[in-house]
């Protein structure tokens, strides 16, 4: 029980930082973020910080890797298992886009954006794509992470005006599945 409750207040530490950085980007630039401001603004010690991170961008890594892993959960529960273009996988992905649309706004005004691509073509290559499935399914796999990221850019930047089903509609119409 007691190590339950070390994890949860480890837990809680950690969403603290992260809501703290994200308060803090408002302000002023990553690199213009000291550790004392953020685990200050976090109200957490600086030891909470460094038994957790080495830098302030593993803060948004750390978060994202949890961030898919709920995801991840969500799709084997939901049973999204088809293939990447199905509408229920796209709706699951354009609602997560909107659920954490803060986090990953915060994470392309630091500059990490590409952490997010990273993740969209990991999550592509382990959940659908097989050695024997050939290079073209790799390559239309890599092609469809790029465009949901750049998707996700263009509807944050656009104000996020769309639901994730207008979402899905918007790119079942402009690319429809093969």
């Amino acid at each position: 029980m007691d190590t339950e409750r070390k994890n949860q207040a480890n837990k809680l530490a950690r969403e603290c930082m992260v809501t703290a950085l994200m308060l803090l980007l408002k302000e002023k630039p990553l690199s213009a973020i000291s550790i004392s401001e953020l685990t200050e603004k976090a109200g957490v010690s600086r030891m909470t910080y460094y038994r957790n991170y080495q830098s302030k961008e593993d803060i948004f890594s750390s978060y994202l890797e949890e961030a898919l892993a709920d995801y991840q959960r969500e799709a084997r529960e939901l049973s999204l298992d088809q293939h990447a273009y199905a509408p229920a996988n796209l709706y699951h992905c354009f609602s997560y886009f909107e659920k954490h649309k803060e986090f990953l706004d915060s994470l392309f005004k630091s500059g990490l954006g590409h952490l997010l691509l990273t993740a969209i073509s990991r999550y592509m290559l382990e959940t659908w794509h097989k050695p024997e499935d050939g290079i073209e399914h790799y390559y239309g796999l890599q092609a469809f992470a790029g465009a949901l990221y750049n998707l996700y850019i263009s509807w944050s930047s656009n104000g996020a005006k769309e639901t994730p089903a207008e979402l899905v509609k918007i790119l079942r119409r402009i690319a429809p599945p093969a």
